[in-house]
């Protein structure tokens, strides 16, 4: 009998491992920042069979087309003979005559480094390079037509002294070699893997293991610096959640593009996993970049709420060529940023004046956006005639769930809001299974218990195109809502970056207007009208240099650093000078739109309901 249960034990891990993806890439082996895929066919005795790279991913609402970076595609049978492919689009192989297929071989080109068009943006794309490699892995590997669901093995031979972190499970390996293991091609796709020298740190937080990799290409940021910035954050929004996580592990995965230089996208930024996020910032001084990691990990990580636990069957099922959108882009999107800025003020992060600036900000913001458009209507049309509203679901998304998460706190006297929303829809869903896209409004009606009040917000403000009744609700909570008004804001750069400047073409440099230049500006560092930027912090401004060197600048900004700018200034002949000018970041006074001012003779009601909106807050 014993040896009965072995030959059965060892007849079913063959028949797992023949309906596995089993493949192989040596990251040794790279020419001209291509990688070389081999693929084990799993057995599927198919006449014939259609191989897929996503058109599209999750997270990106984009269609990308990651099939067009594939070469050099064959197929063979177990003795090694050549197979017929055909190519009938970019996304698709078909292989002929597929019953004896058995390995397939392509190679891959880098996403961060092309030359053509419809750059993806770095969170979602590969990097292909001798000292670090970024695999998204829908960039990589493919799937066949009604297989997706298959298990998957990737072996990774990579140079003896690089990590490979990853939320995936690693299975196998030595030192020079990774094997990790998943159980379809959506959890693939959901766990990209950041090879590099080792900089890693881990800490807990209540359950949950929690790990960072950093590449930092001149080692100024590490990952035990980033700590400080990232495990404050997690632990207010594990209280936030109710005092448990909903993952029993969690990877950061950090590229730092050295100082001075672009991504190809013009794009920074981090894309959510559910069991990690991969960010594309800029290297600079750790504690430079605390604010911007911590307003960026603090969005991505709180998707592990939605659409990990809380999805419709559209991403549940997600159609990788040709997707079909789902119309609830204000939780997905609009929750978790709203989310992510709230717990702040909740957990008592940041002051509350912080808090209204930010949703200030977001009013303003969503001004340029169509306002005839519903919100439903422009999910499920952001991949084609509405993809230029896209950006709106950080703004009005988060705007829409304030508003939502107000309504239930007035409704309920206080005791149940979107953080209570979204448990209960964590309970009655979860990972693996999602609700229908039609019926989320009127379930929300039933978990909430107000099915009237539910049905008529949604109608308004989702499906509709009623403008948001911020101003009613903010009344109703004790903070002051004027159309017009002044506020203390940090000046970055001591103008308006995007109205007070044009473009001088003679020079070729960005040359100040007169009524561009605010308080700090003029009165501290002493700019004037007609000065052109010709270095900043000691950088030489140019059409290539501008934007990286801002642009890292503009996260490393905050109250009291030294600001230097070199201007080239008309002296009195008319002929331009260099003069620099110094000054330290203050806040000045600005006058703006949309302001929201903490009421200080609000009634007793009133600053009940705000405390339980915004918990025992700070003020500045």
């Amino acid at each position: 009998m014993k040896k009965l249960l072995v030959s059965l034990l060892s007849l079913a891990t063959l028949q797992l491992s023949a309906q596995t993806y089993e493949y192989k890439v040596d990251l040794n082996k790279t020419t001209n920042d291509q990688l070389s895929v081999e693929l084990k066919v799993p057995t599927l005795k198919q006449k014939n069979l259609y191989f897929h790279l996503p058109a599209m991913v999750p997270g990106t609402y984009s269609v990308y087309n990651f099939g067009r970076f594939v070469s050099d595609f064959k197929a063979f049978d177990q003795e090694g003979a050549e197979l017929s492919v055909e190519h009938p689009d970019v996304n698709t192989w078909k292989i002929i005559n597929a019953k004896t297929a058995a390995k397939i071989t392509y190679k891959v080109d880098d996403t961060w480094d092309t030359d053509k068009g419809n750059v993806i943006f770095e969170p979602a794309g590969t990097n292909i390079d001798k000292d670090v490699f970024v695999f998204n892995n829908h960039g990589i590997f493919g799937y066949f037509k009604k297989y997706e669901k298959l298990p998957y093995k990737i072996e990774v031979d990579r140079p003896e002294g690089f990590f490979g972190g990853t939320g995936m499970k690693r299975t196998g390996g030595d030192a020079d070699t990774d094997i990790f293991e998943t159980d379809s091609y959506n959890s693939l796709v959901d766990n990209p893997i950041l090879f590099s020298a080792p900089d890693t740190a881990m800490f807990q937080i209540g359950e949950t293991s929690i790990l960072i990799q950093t590449y930092s290409p001149t080692g100024r940021v590490k990952s035990k610096d980033l700590t400080a910035d990232i495990k404050p954050i997690l632990e207010a929004q594990r209280e936030y959640l109710g005092g448990k996580l909903p993952v029993d592990h969690y990877v950061f995965l950090l590229f730092l593009n050295k100082e001075g230089g672009m991504y190809l996208s013009g794009s920074a930024g981090a894309l959510e996993h559910s069991y990690s996020s991969f960010y594309c910032l800029f290297e600079g001084e750790a504690a430079g970049i605390s604010q911007t990691i911590r307003d960026v990990a603090a969005h991505e990580f709180f998707h592990i709420v939605t659409p990990l636990n809380i999805h419709s069957k559209e991403i549940h099922d997600f159609d990788f060529i040709k997707p079909e959108m789902s119309k609830h882009l204000w939780l997905y999107e609009g929750g978790t940023e709203y989310a992510a800025q709230h717990v702040q003020v909740k957990q008592q992060l940041i002051p509350v004046q912080q808090f209204f600036a930010a949703m200030g900000q977001k009013i303003r913001q969503a001004e340029g956006f169509k306002k005839d458009l519903s919100f439903t209507e422009m999910s499920k049309t952001c991949l084609d005639e509405n993809k230029s509203e896209y950006s709106n679901v950080y703004l009005k998304g988060a705007l829409i769930n304030m508003c939502l998460d107000m309504e239930l706190r007035k409704l309920s006297k206080g005791t149940y809001g979107t953080q209570n929303l979204m448990n209960d829809l964590s309970k009655k869903y979860g990972i693996n299974k999602p609700f229908k896209d039609k019926c989320l409004f009127k379930e929300i009606g039933k978990i909430t218990g107000y099915k009237k009040e539910m049905k008529a917000f949604f109608a308004n403000y989702v499906a509709g195109i009623e403008a948001l009744p911020i101003e009613r609700l903010m009344k109703d909570f004790g903070v002051d809502y004027k159309e017009k008004g002044t506020i203390s804001e940090l000046s970055i750069f001591g103008f308006n970056i995007n109205s007070g400047v044009t473009f001088n073409f003679e020079k070729k440099l960005i040359e100040l207007k007169p009524n561009g230049i605010d308080p700090f500006g003029k009165d501290i560092l002493g700019l004037k009208g007609g000065d052109l930027l010709y270095k900043w912090q000691g950088k030489e401004l140019t059409m290539q240099t501008l934007d990286p060197i801002l642009g890292q600048y503009q996260m490393s900004a905050k109250k009291g650093l030294d600001l230097s700018i070199t201007v080239l200034r008309k002296n009195a002949a008319g002929k331009y000078e260099e003069k620099e000018l110094k000054g330290a970041l203050r806040k000045v006074p600005i006058e703006v739109e949309h302001v929201l001012l903490l009421n200080d003779k609000a009634s007793p009601e009133q600053v009940s309901l705000r405390k339980a909106w915004l918990g025992d807050y700070l003020s500045e």
